[in-house]
């Protein structure tokens, strides 16, 4: 998500934004990421709704308004999944083992490149590896680096479909070192070239901080805390683990919260079936706080 991504207020909104892209696969990956993203969005409307003002004719006629542009989108989704099939299975037979869309696994740093780079070389995919990554990111206006719009859609979606969040791709394909960059540079012409030991890492999202204190409070009175018990102490008091106030205020429910990104004013939701798998690589790679 780029920081002029913009979910659709009202229905026609939805086909002036399709015009912007030429190919029906690019339509269909754009209206998937809007799909799913304005599910969040009337979530958060209805839950916002509900605790500041049941009945509010203002919030009640936005709502409203989103469930027309949803509706939309569902439409759209569904007509051009359909007229485009055969081009939808030749994508996936294309890409990358448990992948739908991305014909290699994406890496933003060093932990990211080491842990898929063993099972690419093996397949001598390495080369072409590199060569994908490094053309298809671009230059931010200051230092850093970025990955293509079509590529972090691709990366969002494979995600979403294997049951994981966006966050983390959110968080760090959007400010791509340059070092990292530098260093796929030099592996397209001596692919045997390995890594600096320390360097191209990039900063932990502050969400997976958030998470990570609230691990380590719950492991003063646990030796060795569940994931639910992790969530019970963050939403108990998620102040005590967010000192950047990211995450949205009385947004804490069972089976998710809500909370800001860097690069985006909406809201996005964070869902408790994601903490077990993001507190095992927590753990694996424990994050500095």
């Amino acid at each position: 998500m780029t920081s002029s991504f913009h979910i659709p207020r009202v229905k026609v909104e939805v086909a002036t934004q399709l015009k912007d892209f030429k190919t029906p696969l690019e339509k269909i990956d754009y209206l998937e990421i809007l799909a799913y993203e304005i599910r969040d969005k009337l979530d958060w409307m209805k839950r916002h709704e509900a605790s500041v003002e049941p009945g509010n004719k203002i919030e009640l006629l936005s709502r409203k308004d989103s469930l027309s542009a949803e509706r939309e989108i569902t439409k759209q989704l569904r007509d051009l999944k359909s007229e485009y099939k055969k081009d939808l299975e030749r994508r996936q037979k294309l890409a990358w083992p448990e992948h739908k869309r991305l014909p290699f696994p994406i890496v933003w740093d060093q932990v990211t490149y080491l842990e898929w780079e063993a099972p690419i070389e093996g397949k001598g995919r390495k080369h072409d590896w590199c060569l994908w990554l490094r053309q298809g990111l671009i230059k931010n206006e200051g230092d850093d680096w970025r990955f293509k719009d079509n590529i972090l859609r691709h990366a969002r979606l494979d995600a979403i479909d294997k049951g994981e969040t966006d966050d983390e791709i959110l968080w760090c394909c959007l400010s791509i070192g340059e070092e990292f960059v530098h260093f796929l540079d030099i592996q397209m012409v001596n692919p045997s070239t390995q890594l600096p030991t320390g360097r191209g890492k990039r900063a932990t999202p502050e969400l997976h901080k958030v998470i990570w204190r609230a691990y380590r409070y719950a492991s003063t009175s646990i030796e060795i805390p569940s994931a639910q018990e992790v969530w019970d102490a963050l939403q108990s008091d998620p102040i005590m683990f967010d000192p950047e106030r990211i995450l949205m205020e009385d947004s804490f429910y069972t089976d998710k919260f809500f909370y800001l990104t860097p690069n985006s004013s909406e809201p996005k939701s964070y869902k408790r079936v994601s903490l077990d798998a993001r507190l095992n690589i927590l753990k694996k790679h424990p994050p500095k706080v």
